[in-house]
């Protein structure tokens, strides 16, 4: 039976080879005049070896990820590029394993992993070929060792450069104390002093498996005054009578976590009456995924969508089921490393080139030391849950030291949703 299905996908794969939908005649705005060319004869094939999370808990993710690289595969029949798989089972001794096995297949790249462990267990084997991988954790990132996630960096940035843009000085920020957070919170504290006038203004950091989130909201938004305690204070009635927005000492909230703790923690807020409608909230790309009413009218950033749209349907159509979101990741490198190897141009320069590559998810290069930089747009969520870009992705990559620009001293400048949020 798997046989079988295995032949019905690569026929459907064959016929779908002959429709339009390959960037490989946009990979460049400008294709260089000048990639530098490996002496490899041209038909010498090229191997790729995909690490992936075949089997294990994570098995489902790593099947999106090599089907999508399937798919740039037959987008590309000229190139010579052979593709080759190995389950890493999603851990550090599964992908030790792999590649044992791959490395007997002498591949003269590896895509892959999809994980940051299985990544720190890959590099301690030393393989002399460069790495493409799916990690955002950036400190893995060396020379040959590259990835193509979206990192926290990028998007941290980013969501610096929309506030400032709008005018918000004052940033609160609430973070679990856990890597991704270190990673947001260090880049934060970088990149606010590329927009004049911005500061941190208080930060509350938690433990990740903490069950009570109520210490650290309160250690940024105010404890609300019990109308019907006996004896207010003229300090206390004053309070009581000053809305929310007029209490809170930040104009823009940013929250580092997802998943349950986020719903925990945005819940919380609404309690205390701090909601995307009294101030703008902040997340990173993650909260895409994010159905919850506490969030009507947060922003984040994320990759453009339009290109990611037609990916997923033509995966849909082909497999039978919508992909992996981040699969596209895949569907962009196999791309890449397919368009060097038919020109012959599978060099760690030509990875790197300075005006980068369009993809799937959009515009994106990466650079020498591993890292990569992504044109990311900025979502926010709207009262039907669903995000809508309200700031598109900038055409250019810019100056990583320069200034943001800010365009009025105001929060105004930023559209609220403005009908009341549902509390849960």
């Amino acid at each position: 039976m798997k046989l079988r299905i295995f032949c019905v996908v690569c026929a459907s794969l064959l016929l779908w080879g002959c429709q339009s939908f390959s960037p490989r005649s946009s990979l460049w705005d400008d294709e260089p005049k000048q990639l530098m060319q490996t002496d490899m004869p041209i038909r010498r094939p090229v191997r790729a070896a995909m690490m992936l999370p075949l089997s294990g808990r994570n098995a489902s993710m790593g099947e999106s990820f090599r089907n999508a690289g399937m798919m740039a595969l037959y987008e590309h029949p000229d190139s010579p590029l052979e593709l080759m798989f190995f389950d890493t089972k999603g851990t550090a001794s599964g992908i030790t394993e792999a590649w044992e096995e791959a490395e007997r297949q002498n591949p003269d790249i590896i895509i892959g992993p999809i994980f940051a462990d299985e990544l720190k267990a890959l590099k301690k084997e030393s393989p002399d070929v460069p790495i493409i991988s799916f990690t955002s954790d950036n400190s893995l990132m060396e020379p040959g060792v590259y990835t193509m996630g979206v990192l926290i960096s990028d998007q941290v940035n980013r969501l610096v450069q929309f506030m400032c843009a709008s005018g918000q000085a004052r940033v609160a920020v609430l973070s679990p104390e856990n890597k991704t957070g270190e990673l947001a919170l260090n880049t934060l504290m970088e990149s606010v002093n590329r927009c004049p006038g911005m500061m941190v203004s208080k930060v509350s950091i938690y433990n990740p498996k903490t069950i009570n989130f109520d210490p650290a909201v309160l250690r940024i938004v105010p404890k609300p005054i019990d109308p019907k305690k006996k004896d207010l204070t003229e300090e206390e009635q004053i309070l009581l009578n000053t809305p929310i927005q007029d209490r809170l000492d930040f104009d823009a909230l940013l929250i580092f976590d997802d998943g349950v703790r986020l719903r925990q923690v945005v819940s919380l807020l609404s309690y205390y009456d701090v909601t995307p409608a009294v101030v703008p909230f902040y997340g990173l790309t993650p909260w895409q995924s994010v159905r919850d009413r506490n969030l009507s009218g947060a922003f984040f950033p994320g990759i453009t969508g339009v290109r990611a749209d037609k990916f997923s349907s033509r995966y849909n159509s082909l497999f039978g089921y919508k992909p992996n979101r981040l699969s596209s990741l895949s569907y962009d490198a196999v791309s890449l490393v397919a368009v060097l190897a038919e020109r012959r141009a599978l060099a760690q320069s030509n990875l790197t080139l300075e005006a980068g590559y369009n993809g799937v998810d959009g515009r994106f290069r990466l650079n020498e030391d591993g890292t990569n930089e992504r044109l990311l747009e900025i979502f926010q969520i709207q009262p039907n849950r669903i995000p809508q870009t309200v700031s598109p992705a900038p055409m250019e990559f810019g100056d990583k030291t320069a200034p943001f620009g800010q365009i009025m001293p105001s929060s105004e400048n930023i559209e609220m949703l403005s009908m009341p949020v549902e509390t849960i």
